[in-house]
């Protein structure tokens, strides 16, 4: 089997994925997977802040009593799903001839220090916080099914990534890299491959 790491970007209810073969000395992108985890799941799963704060979409409608508790129930329910949706994951790779070798979880520089009264008052507080319950799932899925797994700033790893492989644009580089069958390559992508690439040479 081929070893693999592969990088995760958190999305409200989805995680973008890049697989990349481990170890080499350039990106050698194999997968590229939209991961959805609470599909068919409540709103209260999907998105618990949006419910506790009363935001459906771009509208406004009454808020639940206790807030607080909504966002508890709909997290731990959150990390079940995950789990679930995760172990399907290595099974794919696996079906595929890929050893799940490590991942990343790609973060943010966010302020993460609100209340939870100032997080529900401002619906980008709101956004920021449903990707970062989704993080937190995905780190607590990982080390269930066994998974090792590091933080990569986001935001730095176009830099590193260039340092490392000698160019001055590490995008550039990695653009005919698209695998086979892949629909989107885009600079999103591109990115989580290129920090699954530098963690798997680790």
């Amino acid at each position: 089997m081929t070893s693999v790491c592969v990088a995760f970007k958190a999305h409200m209810g989805w995680l973008n994925s890049v697989a990349v073969v481990a170890g080499t000395d350039s990106p050698e992108p194999v997968r590229v997977e939209r991961v959805d985890l609470f599909r068919g799941e409540a709103r209260e799963v999907v998105e618990p802040y949006h419910v506790a704060g009363g935001w459906q979409e771009l509208d406004r409608v009454p808020r639940p009593e206790n807030p607080a508790a909504v966002i508890r129930a709909g997290r731990r329910k959150q990390v079940t799903a995950t789990k679930k949706q995760l172990r399907a994951f290595r099974k794919q790779l696996e079906a595929e001839g890929l050893n799940w070798h490590g991942a990343v979880v790609l973060i943010g520089r966010g302020w993460m220090g609100h209340s939870l009264e100032e997080i529900l008052a401002h619906h980008s507080h709101i956004h920021v916080y449903e990707g970062e319950a989704v993080r937190d799932a995905a780190r607590t899925a990982l080390d269930a099914i066994g998974v090792s797994w590091v933080e990569q700033d986001e935001k730095s790893v176009p830099a590193l990534a260039a340092e490392q492989l000698h160019v001055k644009d590490s995008d550039a580089l990695m653009k005919p890299l698209r695998p086979a069958g892949v629909r989107t390559w885009a600079k999103e992508e591109r990115l989580i491959g290129l920090a699954a690439w530098m963690h798997s040479r680790r």
